[in-house]
C-alpha cells in the first residue's frame, strides 16, 4: 500500500468515527458521557484534518467513506439507540466501533509498505486513539 491510499485510509477511518459519533451524541442522557463523546469526536476530527492536509499537500486524491457507508451507519445507530437510547448502548455501540477501526488500523499498517514516520506516526496515533477510545467506553458500560 503506497502513502496516497494509507492516507486515505487513515481519513476514512476517522471520519467514520465522527460520523458514528455524530448519529448518537444527541441521545446521551449524562452530560459526562456526552463530553467524552465530544472528545472523542475531536480526535477523531485532528487525525481526519492531520491525514486530508497531508494528502493535498503531496497533491492526491482524497477519498471519503461511500454514501452507502455513512447512511449505513448513521441508520443503523439511530435504530439501535431508539429500541435502547442507554448511554451503556451506546458505549457499547462505540466500544465495537472502535474496536472494528484498531482491527482496520492494524491490517492497514501492516500492509503499508511506504517509509514516511509522518504516516506510519499517524496511523499509530489513531490506533492509540481507537485503543483509548475502547478503555473510556469501558467505564459506562
Amino acid at each position: 500500500m503506497d502513502d496516497e491510499k494509507m492516507l486515505n485510509k487513515i481519513s476514512k477511518n476517522a471520519e467514520m468515527g465522527v460520523i458514528g459519533i455524530d448519529a448518537v451524541k444527541d441521545y446521551a442522557s449524562s452530560e459526562k458521557f456526552k463530553k467524552e463523546l465530544l472528545n472523542q469526536r475531536e480526535e477523531y476530527n485532528k487525525i481526519y484534518k492531520s491525514a486530508h492536509n497531508m494528502l493535498k499537500e503531496s497533491d492526491c486524491d482524497v477519498s471519503h467513506p461511500s454514501p452507502m457507508a455513512k447512511v449505513s451507519t448513521e441508520m443503523m445507530s439511530r435504530m439501535k439507540t431508539l429500541t435502547d437510547p442507554t448511554d451503556s448502548k451506546i458505549a457499547e455501540m462505540m466500544l465495537q466501533g472502535s474496536a472494528m477501526g484498531v482491527a482496520k488500523v492494524i491490517r492497514n499498517a501492516n500492509e503499508y509498505s511506504g517509509d514516511n514516520e509522518q504516516i506510519r506516526d499517524l496511523a499509530h496515533k489513531l490506533r492509540e486513539t481507537e485503543e483509548l477510545n475502547i478503555e473510556n467506553m469501558k467505564r459506562y458500560l
